[in-house]
Protein backbone atom coordinates (compact mmCIF):
# COMPACT_ATOMS: atom_id res chain seq x y z
CA UNK A 1 0.00 0.00 0.00
CA UNK A 2 1.08 3.57 -0.56
CA UNK A 3 1.62 6.26 2.05
CA UNK A 4 -0.42 9.42 2.48
CA UNK A 5 1.29 12.68 1.57
CA UNK A 6 1.56 15.36 4.23
CA UNK A 7 2.73 18.65 2.74
CA UNK A 8 5.26 20.37 5.01
CA UNK A 9 7.67 23.23 4.50
CA UNK A 10 11.32 22.57 5.26
CA UNK A 11 12.76 25.18 7.62
CA UNK A 12 16.35 26.16 6.84
CA UNK A 13 17.30 26.34 10.52
CA UNK A 14 15.98 22.86 11.09
CA UNK A 15 18.09 21.67 8.18
CA UNK A 16 21.20 23.19 9.73
CA UNK A 17 20.58 21.29 12.95
CA UNK A 18 20.51 17.96 11.11
CA UNK A 19 23.55 15.92 10.26
CA UNK A 20 25.44 17.12 7.10
CA UNK A 21 24.36 14.16 4.97
CA UNK A 22 20.70 14.68 5.84
CA UNK A 23 21.02 18.42 5.18
CA UNK A 24 22.58 17.82 1.78
CA UNK A 25 19.84 15.36 0.84
CA UNK A 26 17.05 17.65 2.07
CA UNK A 27 18.36 20.55 0.01
CA UNK A 28 18.47 18.31 -3.02
CA UNK A 29 14.87 17.28 -2.39
CA UNK A 30 13.73 20.86 -2.94
CA UNK A 31 14.31 20.33 -6.66
CA UNK A 32 10.87 18.78 -6.86
CA UNK A 33 9.41 22.29 -6.71
CA UNK A 34 10.93 23.64 -9.96
CA UNK A 35 10.50 20.28 -11.73
CA UNK A 36 6.82 20.00 -10.88
CA UNK A 37 6.38 23.71 -11.65
CA UNK A 38 7.74 23.08 -15.14
CA UNK A 39 5.37 20.15 -15.56
CA UNK A 40 2.44 22.34 -14.49
CA UNK A 41 3.32 24.98 -17.06
CA UNK A 42 3.71 22.37 -19.78
CA UNK A 43 0.40 20.74 -18.94
CA UNK A 44 -1.31 24.13 -18.99
CA UNK A 45 -0.17 24.74 -22.55
CA UNK A 46 -1.09 21.18 -23.51
CA UNK A 47 -4.65 21.82 -22.38
CA UNK A 48 -4.79 25.11 -24.23
CA UNK A 49 -3.85 23.34 -27.44
CA UNK A 50 -6.49 20.66 -26.96
CA UNK A 51 -9.31 20.63 -29.55
CA UNK A 52 -11.78 20.50 -26.68
CA UNK A 53 -10.75 24.03 -25.77
CA UNK A 54 -11.89 25.29 -29.16
CA UNK A 55 -15.13 26.43 -27.54
CA UNK A 56 -15.60 28.32 -24.29
CA UNK A 57 -18.56 26.10 -23.47
CA UNK A 58 -17.34 22.70 -24.67
CA UNK A 59 -15.27 20.91 -22.08
CA UNK A 60 -16.17 17.37 -23.17
CA UNK A 61 -15.49 15.26 -26.23
CA UNK A 62 -17.01 11.98 -27.40
CA UNK A 63 -14.80 9.11 -28.50
CA UNK A 64 -16.51 6.12 -30.14
CA UNK A 65 -14.43 2.96 -30.06
CA UNK A 66 -17.00 0.81 -31.84
CA UNK A 67 -20.75 0.42 -32.20
CA UNK A 68 -23.58 2.94 -32.39
CA UNK A 69 -23.95 6.05 -30.23
CA UNK A 70 -26.83 8.53 -30.27
CA UNK A 71 -26.83 12.02 -28.81
CA UNK A 72 -29.53 14.51 -27.85
CA UNK A 73 -28.37 18.13 -27.83
CA UNK A 74 -30.10 21.37 -26.84
CA UNK A 75 -33.33 19.51 -26.07
CA UNK A 76 -33.59 18.37 -29.68
CA UNK A 77 -34.31 14.89 -31.04
CA UNK A 78 -31.95 11.93 -30.91
CA UNK A 79 -29.39 11.86 -33.70
CA UNK A 80 -26.38 9.76 -34.64
CA UNK A 81 -23.24 10.83 -32.82
CA UNK A 82 -19.91 11.34 -34.57
CA UNK A 83 -16.55 10.24 -33.26
CA UNK A 84 -14.64 13.23 -31.85
CA UNK A 85 -17.65 15.53 -31.59
CA UNK A 86 -17.77 18.13 -28.81
CA UNK A 87 -20.34 17.72 -26.06
CA UNK A 88 -22.01 20.43 -24.01
CA UNK A 89 -23.87 20.86 -20.77
CA UNK A 90 -27.30 19.15 -20.81
CA UNK A 91 -26.34 16.80 -23.68
CA UNK A 92 -27.53 13.20 -23.33
CA UNK A 93 -25.55 10.30 -24.76
CA UNK A 94 -26.67 6.69 -25.15
CA UNK A 95 -24.95 3.61 -26.46
CA UNK A 96 -26.53 0.71 -28.33
CA UNK A 97 -25.87 -3.02 -28.01
CA UNK A 98 -22.24 -4.07 -28.62
CA UNK A 99 -20.96 -0.51 -28.25
CA UNK A 100 -18.06 1.08 -26.40
CA UNK A 101 -17.60 4.85 -26.11
CA UNK A 102 -15.92 7.41 -23.87
CA UNK A 103 -16.49 11.00 -22.81
CA UNK A 104 -13.26 12.93 -22.21
CA UNK A 105 -13.67 15.71 -19.64
CA UNK A 106 -11.17 18.57 -19.55
CA UNK A 107 -8.70 16.46 -21.52
CA UNK A 108 -7.66 14.19 -18.65
CA UNK A 109 -10.71 12.73 -16.89
CA UNK A 110 -12.89 10.14 -18.56
CA UNK A 111 -16.28 8.43 -18.49
CA UNK A 112 -16.36 5.10 -20.32
CA UNK A 113 -19.80 3.91 -21.39
CA UNK A 114 -20.61 0.24 -21.71
CA UNK A 115 -23.32 -1.04 -24.08
CA UNK A 116 -26.93 0.04 -23.42
CA UNK A 117 -25.91 2.97 -21.26
CA UNK A 118 -27.39 6.46 -21.07
CA UNK A 119 -25.90 9.49 -19.33
CA UNK A 120 -26.69 13.21 -19.28
CA UNK A 121 -24.06 15.89 -18.75
CA UNK A 122 -26.18 17.83 -16.31
CA UNK A 123 -23.44 20.28 -15.40
CA UNK A 124 -20.00 21.01 -16.85
CA UNK A 125 -19.05 24.38 -15.44
CA UNK A 126 -15.64 26.03 -15.31
CA UNK A 127 -15.98 29.18 -13.25
CA UNK A 128 -14.55 29.85 -9.78
CA UNK A 129 -14.59 26.08 -9.35
CA UNK A 130 -14.81 23.40 -12.01
CA UNK A 131 -17.93 21.31 -11.44
CA UNK A 132 -19.09 18.19 -13.24
CA UNK A 133 -22.43 16.51 -12.56
CA UNK A 134 -23.57 13.40 -14.41
CA UNK A 135 -27.03 11.83 -14.48
CA UNK A 136 -26.73 8.13 -15.22
CA UNK A 137 -30.09 6.82 -16.27
CA UNK A 138 -29.13 3.27 -17.23
CA UNK A 139 -26.25 0.95 -17.96
CA UNK A 140 -22.68 0.84 -16.72
CA UNK A 141 -19.94 3.48 -16.63
CA UNK A 142 -16.32 3.66 -15.59
CA UNK A 143 -15.34 7.03 -14.15
CA UNK A 144 -11.74 8.16 -13.76
CA UNK A 145 -11.60 11.62 -12.21
CA UNK A 146 -8.06 12.99 -12.18
CA UNK A 147 -6.90 16.06 -10.31
CA UNK A 148 -4.71 17.22 -13.18
CA UNK A 149 -7.89 17.86 -15.18
CA UNK A 150 -8.74 20.63 -12.70
CA UNK A 151 -12.13 19.22 -11.66
CA UNK A 152 -12.98 20.44 -8.16
CA UNK A 153 -16.32 18.69 -7.70
CA UNK A 154 -17.60 15.59 -9.48
CA UNK A 155 -21.02 14.11 -8.87
CA UNK A 156 -22.97 11.17 -10.26
CA UNK A 157 -26.71 10.80 -9.80
CA UNK A 158 -28.87 7.77 -10.58
CA UNK A 159 -32.60 7.31 -9.91
CA UNK A 160 -31.88 6.09 -6.36
CA UNK A 161 -28.42 7.45 -5.49
CA UNK A 162 -26.01 10.35 -5.54
CA UNK A 163 -22.22 10.03 -5.27
CA UNK A 164 -19.61 12.75 -4.71
CA UNK A 165 -16.05 12.23 -5.86
CA UNK A 166 -12.64 13.91 -5.84
CA UNK A 167 -9.84 12.18 -7.67
CA UNK A 168 -10.62 8.50 -8.05
CA UNK A 169 -11.59 5.62 -10.33
CA UNK A 170 -14.92 3.93 -9.81
CA UNK A 171 -17.73 2.18 -11.67
CA UNK A 172 -21.49 2.71 -11.60
CA UNK A 173 -24.08 0.20 -12.73
CA UNK A 174 -27.79 0.99 -13.06
CA UNK A 175 -29.89 -2.12 -13.63
CA UNK A 176 -33.13 -2.42 -15.58
CA UNK A 177 -34.95 -2.83 -12.25
CA UNK A 178 -33.68 0.56 -11.09
CA UNK A 179 -31.04 -0.66 -8.67
CA UNK A 180 -27.58 0.91 -8.52
CA UNK A 181 -24.20 -0.46 -7.55
CA UNK A 182 -20.89 1.36 -7.05
CA UNK A 183 -17.40 -0.07 -6.94
CA UNK A 184 -14.19 1.82 -6.12
CA UNK A 185 -10.88 0.90 -7.74
CA UNK A 186 -8.77 3.87 -6.57
CA UNK A 187 -9.42 6.64 -4.09
CA UNK A 188 -12.74 6.97 -2.31
CA UNK A 189 -16.30 8.18 -2.89
CA UNK A 190 -19.31 9.09 -0.78
CA UNK A 191 -22.50 7.30 -1.86
CA UNK A 192 -25.96 8.25 -0.65
CA UNK A 193 -29.24 6.47 -1.17
CA UNK A 194 -32.18 8.73 -1.92
CA UNK A 195 -35.90 8.74 -2.61
CA UNK A 196 -37.91 11.65 -4.00
CA UNK A 197 -34.84 13.85 -3.65
CA UNK A 198 -34.36 13.09 0.06
CA UNK A 199 -31.10 11.55 1.27
CA UNK A 200 -31.69 8.41 3.32
CA UNK A 201 -28.27 7.03 4.16
CA UNK A 202 -24.63 7.75 3.24
CA UNK A 203 -21.57 5.53 3.12
CA UNK A 204 -17.91 6.10 2.26
CA UNK A 205 -16.32 3.59 -0.09
CA UNK A 206 -12.58 3.11 -0.43
CA UNK A 207 -10.38 1.05 -2.69
CA UNK A 208 -11.80 -2.41 -3.55
CA UNK A 209 -15.11 -1.71 -1.82
CA UNK A 210 -18.61 -1.68 -3.31
CA UNK A 211 -22.22 -1.10 -2.36
CA UNK A 212 -25.59 -2.04 -3.84
CA UNK A 213 -28.77 0.01 -3.52
CA UNK A 214 -32.02 -1.87 -4.04
CA UNK A 215 -35.00 0.44 -4.70
CA UNK A 216 -37.25 -2.10 -2.97
CA UNK A 217 -35.11 -1.82 0.17
CA UNK A 218 -34.26 1.85 -0.11
CA UNK A 219 -34.60 2.48 3.64
CA UNK A 220 -32.19 -0.28 4.57
CA UNK A 221 -28.80 0.99 5.87
CA UNK A 222 -26.08 0.85 3.25
CA UNK A 223 -23.52 -1.92 3.71
CA UNK A 224 -20.07 -2.28 2.16
CA UNK A 225 -19.05 -5.32 0.19
CA UNK A 226 -15.79 -6.41 -1.36
CA UNK A 227 -15.44 -5.33 -4.98
CA UNK A 228 -15.34 -8.42 -7.15
CA UNK A 229 -12.83 -8.34 -9.95
CA UNK A 230 -14.20 -8.98 -13.43
CA UNK A 231 -13.03 -8.68 -17.01
CA UNK A 232 -14.63 -5.27 -17.59
CA UNK A 233 -12.85 -3.82 -14.56
CA UNK A 234 -9.50 -5.20 -15.66
CA UNK A 235 -9.94 -3.82 -19.17
CA UNK A 236 -10.67 -0.34 -17.85
CA UNK A 237 -7.73 -0.43 -15.48
CA UNK A 238 -5.53 -1.29 -18.44
CA UNK A 239 -7.03 1.56 -20.47
CA UNK A 240 -6.36 4.01 -17.63
CA UNK A 241 -2.77 2.85 -17.50
CA UNK A 242 -2.38 3.26 -21.26
CA UNK A 243 -3.79 6.79 -21.02
CA UNK A 244 -1.28 7.77 -18.34
CA UNK A 245 1.64 6.36 -20.31
CA UNK A 246 0.52 8.21 -23.45
CA UNK A 247 0.31 11.45 -21.50
CA UNK A 248 3.78 10.84 -20.08
CA UNK A 249 5.17 10.44 -23.60
CA UNK A 250 3.60 13.77 -24.56
CA UNK A 251 5.01 15.47 -21.48
CA UNK A 252 8.46 14.07 -22.20
CA UNK A 253 8.30 15.62 -25.65
CA UNK A 254 7.50 18.98 -24.10
CA UNK A 255 10.23 18.98 -21.45
CA UNK A 256 12.93 17.20 -23.44
CA UNK A 257 14.89 20.41 -23.92
CA UNK A 258 14.91 21.09 -20.16
CA UNK A 259 16.04 17.64 -19.01
CA UNK A 260 19.83 18.15 -19.50
CA UNK A 261 19.65 21.40 -17.53
CA UNK A 262 17.68 19.79 -14.71
CA UNK A 263 20.10 16.87 -14.50
CA UNK A 264 23.14 19.14 -14.46
CA UNK A 265 21.77 21.71 -12.04
CA UNK A 266 20.13 19.37 -9.53
CA UNK A 267 22.03 16.15 -10.08
CA UNK A 268 18.93 14.05 -10.61
CA UNK A 269 18.77 10.91 -12.71
CA UNK A 270 16.54 9.88 -15.59
CA UNK A 271 14.80 7.45 -13.24
CA UNK A 272 14.00 10.23 -10.78
CA UNK A 273 12.66 12.50 -13.50
CA UNK A 274 10.49 9.62 -14.70
CA UNK A 275 9.20 9.07 -11.16
CA UNK A 276 8.31 12.78 -10.86
CA UNK A 277 6.40 12.73 -14.14
CA UNK A 278 4.64 9.53 -13.20
CA UNK A 279 3.76 10.84 -9.78
CA UNK A 280 2.42 14.09 -11.15
CA UNK A 281 0.21 12.38 -13.74
CA UNK A 282 -1.19 10.00 -11.13
CA UNK A 283 -1.87 12.85 -8.70
CA UNK A 284 0.52 11.65 -6.01
CA UNK A 285 1.46 15.21 -5.05
CA UNK A 286 -2.07 16.28 -4.20
CA UNK A 287 -3.92 14.34 -1.47
CA UNK A 288 -3.15 11.04 -3.10
CA UNK A 289 -1.28 7.90 -2.14
CA UNK A 290 2.15 7.32 -3.59
CA UNK A 291 3.36 3.81 -4.35
CA UNK A 292 6.34 2.13 -2.75
CA UNK A 293 8.47 2.28 -5.91
CA UNK A 294 8.88 6.09 -5.73
CA UNK A 295 12.56 6.95 -4.92
CA UNK A 296 13.46 7.53 -1.27
CA UNK A 297 14.47 11.15 -1.85
CA UNK A 298 10.91 12.00 -2.92
CA UNK A 299 9.51 10.27 0.17
CA UNK A 300 11.98 12.17 2.37
CA UNK A 301 11.10 15.46 0.71
CA UNK A 302 7.48 14.90 1.66
CA UNK A 303 8.65 13.83 5.14
CA UNK A 304 7.00 10.45 4.97
CA UNK A 305 7.94 7.68 7.42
Amino acid sequence: MGKKIEKKLVNEKELEQKEPEKKSKSIKYLLIIPVVAIILIILFFLLLQSPVEASDEAYAQLIIEYGIVDVKQLGGPWSSAENGMLLYQSDTIRTAENTSASIILFKSSIIRLDSNTEVTLREIAKEIETNVSIDQNSGRTWNTVRKISGIDNYEVQTPTTVASVRGTSFLVNVTEEGGTSYGVVNGSINVSSKKNGTIIDTINLKENESVKIDPEKIYKPLEKEELKEEEWIEKNKEKDEEMIQQEKVELYKRIQQYIPQLKERYGITDEEIDALLEGYLRGYYDDYEIPDYVPDWILDLLELP
